[in-house]
C-alpha cells in the first residue's frame, strides 16, 4: 500500500472533516462473499440449465455459448430470464442474503472495510457515500455503530431526504438501486445513462467534495463516468484506489480531476489503516512527533481489548520487521570500530527500536502475557545475522549488531520489574537464539548474547569517550531514561529500578547457566557499586536494598520466586545468589 499517500489522505481527512465522499464498487463487498458479476452469471446459467434437465457442467459459460450461440452476460441474462424489474427482486435475494450456513461462516456480513467506514462516519469524517452496489452491508455496519443512515436508492428519493449540508447523519446514495427495491438498475442499457435528477444530484457531490474511490474499476459504469467527466473539479483532492494496475479509464478520470492513483492491497487494509491513522491524529492532537504518537495511540487501543489481538500482533510484528530491516541495511562489519562509528551505530540501532521500546513498556504495564511474549520473538529476530557467502567480519565489530536487541531487552527488564511482571520476564530470559546469530554458527542463550558486554571495559570507555568503572551499565541507563520518564516520579526511582533489573538479570544468567565452559560466572555492572552507595543511604531504605533484602524475609512469597523465577524455589535462588556474591567479590571493580 502507498503508505505515504495514505498518510496524506489521513491528514487531509482529519483536517477537512466531512469533506470527502466515497465512491464504492463491487470490490469492497467481494471479501464478504458477495458474488461477482461472473459468478452471478454462472449461477443464473446453472439455474436456466436446470429447467432443461441439465446439471453437473464443468464450464457453465461455455455450455451457454454452445447452446445459444453467444456468450452470456450478466445484463443479458437478467433481461432474458425476468422481463420486469419486479421479478428481479426474489431472483437476486439469494445472491445478497446469507443462508443459515453462510451466517455460521460469517459470509455476506460487513467486512473490516465496511466497519471502518462506519466508524469514520460515526466520528464525522465521512458524511456521504455513493455506491454502485445493491447489497446492504454498509447499512448493517452503520446500524452496528448505532447510526441510521438516510438512503437514496432511486431518483424519487432525492426530494424526500434532508439536504446533505443540513443532515446530522450519513447519506448513502445507491446510484444503481438496492436489491430489495424492484427499481434497481443493472442492465447495460440502464447503466448507460441516468435520469436528470440523479445526474444533477451526483454531479453536485462530485463538485463539492473530494473523492475517494474503492472497489470501483471505472470499466462498466458509462453513465457514472460521464457524470464525473461532466463535473467541474472539486477544491479537494481525489484518490482513485486500485488493487494492481489501474484501468486507462480510471487514469484518465484521475487526471481530469487532478487526482491521484493509489495502489492498495485491499479495501479492508485501506479503510482499516485510514481509520487508525485518522483516529491516531485525533488522539495525539497533531503533535510534532506524529508518527510515533500515532503508533503509541494504536498500541494503547489494541491493548484495551482482546478483540484487537490480530491488529496488535500485526502492528508489533511490523515494528519489529521495520527495525530489523533498518539494522540489516547497515549490517556489514568489515571495519575497525572508531568512537565515531560506535556513536553512529548506536544512534542507528536506538532509532530503529525506539517505537518497540515504548510499545514494550505499554505492553508490560497494561497487556496480558501474550502481548509481552511477542517481544521475545522480536529479540530473537534482532539477534540474527545470516552469513553471506564471501563476507568478512573484523573481530569485535560484529558486537555492534547486539545494540538494538540489548536496548529492547533492558527496556523490557526495567518495565517488568517496575510493574512486577516476573513470570513474563522469566519466559523471555529463558529464550535461545538459533544458529545464524551475530556470535556465529551455534544456538546461543539469549542472555549470553545480550547479558554480556563482549568488549572489555577499556575498549568501551575508548569507544564511548568516557572513563566509567562500568561503561556498559551507564550506556543503557542513559539511553533508557527518556523512555521511562512517565513511569517514575523522580530519576532516583528509575535508577534504583534499573539496577534492580541488572542485578536480577545477572542472577538469572547464573541460574540458567549461560556461562561458558561450565565455569560459574555472572555479569557484573554498576549495580554492584550502586548497591554499596544505596546501603549507606538512610540505613538501606532505598528500593534496591528493600527489594533484595525482602527475598530473605518472604522466601517463597517473594514476588519473583512466587511468579516462577529460579524454578519457584527460594533455595535455588539463595544458592545462585551466594555463588554470585563470591564471584562479585573477586571481580568487582573499585
Amino acid at each position: 500500500m502507498g503508505i505515504e499517500r495514505l498518510t496524506i489522505l489521513a491528514f487531509s481527512m482529519y483536517a477537512n472533516k466531512g469533506a470527502y465522499a466515497l465512491l464504492l464498487g463491487a470490490g469492497i463487498s467481494r471479501p464478504a462473499h458477495i458474488p461477482s458479476g461472473w459468478e452471478v452469471e454462472g449461477k443464473l446459467i446453472e439455474q436456466l440449465a436446470a429447467t432443461q434437465g441439465v446439471a453437473n457442467i464443468e464450464d457453465w459459460h461455455q455450455w451457454y455459448k454452445d447452446k445459444y450461440g453467444d456468450s452470456a452476460t450478466y445484463s443479458s441474462l437478467l433481461r432474458d430470464l425476468v422481463k420486469t424489474p419486479t421479478e428481479r427482486v426474489p431472483l437476486m435475494k439469494g445472491f445478497f442474503e446469507p443462508t443459515s450456513e453462510e451466517k455460521g461462516l460469517g459470509w455476506k456480513e460487513p467486512t473490516r472495510a465496511h466497519k471502518a467506514i462506519a466508524k469514520l462516519a460515526k466520528d464525522g469524517y465521512i458524511r456521504i457515500i455513493l455506491t454502485t452496489n445493491f447489497d446492504r452491508l454498509l447499512e448493517c455496519a452503520f446500524e452496528a455503530e448505532g447510526i441510521i443512515p438516510q438512503v437514496i436508492c432511486h431518483e424519487s428519493d432525492i426530494d424526500k431526504v434532508t439536504p446533505v449540508v443540513h443532515s446530522k447523519t450519513i447519506t448513502i446514495i445507491k446510484i444503481n438501486g438496492d436489491y430489495i427495491d424492484c427499481r434497481f438498475r443493472n442492465t447495460t442499457e440502464e447503466l448507460d445513462d441516468y435520469l436528470e435528477p440523479m445526474k444533477n444530484y451526483v454531479r453536485r457531490i462530485f463538485e463539492d467534495y473530494g473523492l475517494i474511490t474503492c472497489g470501483w474499476s471505472a470499466m462498466w459504469d458509462k453513465g457514472l463516468i460521464d457524470i464525473i467527466n461532466g463535473s467541474s473539479s472539486s477544491r479537494y483532492n481525489s484518490f482513485f484506489t486500485n488493487v494492481g494496475e489501474a484501468s486507462d479509464i480510471m487514469k484518465t478520470l484521475a487526471t481530469s480531476r487532478h487526482g491521484e492513483i493509489m495502489q492498495i492491497n485491499s479495501a479492508d487494509d485501506l479503510f482499516t489503516e485510514l481509520y487508525e491513522q485518522v483516529t491516531a491524529l485525533k488522539q495525539s492532537n497533531i503533535s510534532h512527533n506524529m508518527s510515533h504518537d500515532m503508533v503509541m495511540a494504536r498500541v494503547k487501543k489494541y491493548l484495551s481489548s482482546e478483540l484487537y489481538n490480530i491488529e496488535y500482533s500485526d502492528l508489533i510484528e511490523k515494528l519489529g520487521t521495520e527495525a530489523y530491516d533498518k539494522i540489516m541495511d547497515k549490517a556489514t562489519y568489515n571495519f575497525s570500530i572508531t568512537p565515531e562509528l560506535f556513536a553512529s551505530y548506536l544512534e542507528l540501532h536506538h532509532n530503529a527500536v525506539k517505537p518497540l521500546m515504548d510499545a514494550a513498556i505499554l505492553a508490560v504495564r497494561w497487556g496480558k502475557a501474550h502481548h509481552i511474549k511477542i517481544f521475545g520473538d522480536i529479540l530473537i529476530k534482532l539477534c540474527t545475522k545470516p552469513f553471506k557467502s564471501g563476507e568478512i567480519t573484523t573481530e569485535g565489530t560484529q558486537y555492534l549488531h547486539a545494540l538494538a536487541a540489548t536496548l529492547l531487552l533492558n527496556t523490557i527488564g526495567v518495565a517488568c520489574v517496575v510493574y512486577e511482571r516476573f513470570t513474563e520476564l522469566d519466559g523471555i530470559l529463558k529464550l535461545s537464539v538459533p544458529a545464524g546469530n551475530f556470535m556465529g554458527f551455534y544456538r546461543e542463550p539469549l542472555l549470553r548474547l545480550l547479558g554480556l558486554t563482549h568488549w572489555d571495559y577499556d575498549t568501551l570507555n575508548l569507544l564511548m569517550r568516557k572513563s566509567y568503572y562500568y561503561p556498559w551499565s551507564f550506556l543503557f541507563l542513559e539511553k533508557l531514561r527518556s523512555h521511562f520518564r512517565g513511569c517514575f516520579t523522580v530519576d532516583s526511582e528509575y535508577e534504583n529500578t534499573f539496577y534492580i533489573w541488572k542485578h536480577l538479570e545477572s542472577l538469572v544468567f547464573g541460574y540458567n547457566q549461560c556461562y561458558i565452559l561450565g565455569r560459574f560466572s555472572v555479569p557484573t555492572g554498576q549495580f554492584l557499586r550502586s548497591r554499596v552507595d544505596y546501603k549507606m543511604r538512610q540505613h538501606g531504605e532505598e528500593p534496591y536494598c528493600i527489594f533484595f533484602d525482602s527475598a530473605d524475609k518472604l522466601k517463597g512469597e517473594w514476588e519473583p520466586i512466587k511468579q516462577g523465577m529460579f524454578g519457584g524455589s527460594y533455595d535455588e535462588y539463595k544458592k545462585v545468589f551466594d555463588q554470585a556474591e563470591e564471584f562479585y567479590k573477586q571481580n568487582m571493580r573499585y
